[in-house]
């Protein structure tokens, strides 16, 4: 905060809300920057910190929105029951009022996408990935579910192009206030620059092999890219060849950000976000045995790597590793059994609720309307 934060909301005091996109002046992209400038004349009725938890919190207000909309496509019972219950959960309390943190914000739009996802409105799904991706690159652990839906569906390579575009769109009002654009377009570049650590309290198995004597005399980071690398393509062959079933499309989503940032070096101790929200909508709509132990599996995972972030301790980390480790392996299991054709998961909806329309239990691609 002293470092980055703060600094900022300084800049854009002293050279005007407008004026402050004129030079470079973060290693955040500007949506953020954006809000950050609206809310930066509250700053005359409350202190620093309070504003920046505020913009915070409004992110996480608009995730529980979000997810509002996701459990409603997916006809889950009582959505915004559920929703309003999202803004109590360890990871959501943890990442705005303490560390202010903006995750929520990036994460509300691969909500939203998959909103989309579910009623099968593909431009509006890559709208959406876009925008998450212009608020934050961690939106790409969200990526592979992207592709191989969009291969799984069949979809035309020109509406590919509303993600990237839209993106690029989120960059305009800066590059036009005077921020040159070949910085603009190479912030996430540099950002890869500020930390070397395999893991950075993530509760990845990261954490664990770091702690190993002589491993940092080995290329290790390559080969960490090189396994989320060929995952990552095993992961988009498997979604997008086979029948994915109405149910297996929110356990096929909340698998690849768990299985992306599993498997990525210099991960951070919040960035399994994404996952804990999908998992906590996962039980809030199948609300089984498995799907709740899926959820609190990441709770703890998340909620124990960032306390020791706080605490300044990677014993917690491994522990919230092991929890992680196997909350993916049980959404595996849940994403690859087989399934029975004559069960309630074959013929239930998309919207993983009450069963009132049948799918067809043929090889061709899911393309069932919501």
């Amino acid at each position: 905060m002293d470092t980055f934060l703060v600094p900022w909301l300084d800049h854009i005091r002293a050279t005007g809300l407008i004026g402050a996109f004129a030079t470079p002046f973060s290693n955040y992209t500007p949506p953020y920057l954006y809000l950050l400038a609206l809310i930066t004349p509250l700053g005359a009725v409350m202190t620093d910190l309070t504003l920046l938890k505020l913009l915070s919190v409004l992110g996480t207000i608009a995730l529980s929105g979000a997810m509002w909309r996701l459990l409603t496509a997916l006809d889950a019972p009582s959505p915004k029951r559920a929703a309003a219950l999202a803004l109590m959960l360890p990871s959501t309390l943890l990442n705005a009022p303490l560390l202010a943190q903006c995750d929520a914000m990036w994460a509300a739009a691969c909500v939203m996408a998959l909103a989309m996802a579910v009623e099968h409105r593909h431009a509006s799904m890559l709208a959406w990935f876009g925008l998450a991706i212009a608020f934050k690159l961690q939106a790409a652990f969200f990526g592979p579910f992207v592709v191989a839906l969009l291969l799984n569906r069949q979809v035309g390579f020109r509406l590919w192009l509303i993600a990237p575009a839209t993106a690029f769109i989120a960059l305009l009002p800066a590059w036009a206030a005077g921020w040159p654009i070949a910085d603009l377009l190479t912030i996430y570049v540099r950002q890869t620059s500020h930390f070397n650590l395999l893991s950075l309290n993530a509760p990845n198995p990261w954490i664990i092999i770091q702690a190993l004597p002589g491993i940092q005399d080995l290329p290790m980071d390559e080969l960490g890219m090189a396994i989320a690398i060929a995952g990552s393509v095993v992961y988009i062959a498997c979604l997008a060849s086979r029948r994915v079933a109405p149910m297996r499309i929110l356990p096929a989503a909340l698998l690849a950000p768990l299985l992306v940032v599993s498997m990525l070096p210099r991960m951070h101790e919040r960035y399994f976000f994404l996952a804990d929200i999908l998992a906590f909508v996962l039980a809030m709509t199948m609300r089984s045995r498995a799907s709740w132990s899926i959820a609190i599996l990441c709770q703890a995972g998340s909620t124990l790597a960032i306390l020791g972030y706080v605490a300044d301790t990677q014993a917690l980390s491994m522990l919230g590793a092991v929890a992680m480790i196997v909350a993916t392996y049980r959404v595996t299991k849940l994403v690859t059994r087989p399934v029975d054709s004559g069960s309630a998961e074959t013929h239930a909806t998309i919207g993983c609720g009450t069963a009132t329309r049948s799918v067809p239990t043929s090889g061709k691609p899911l393309s069932v309307n919501a």
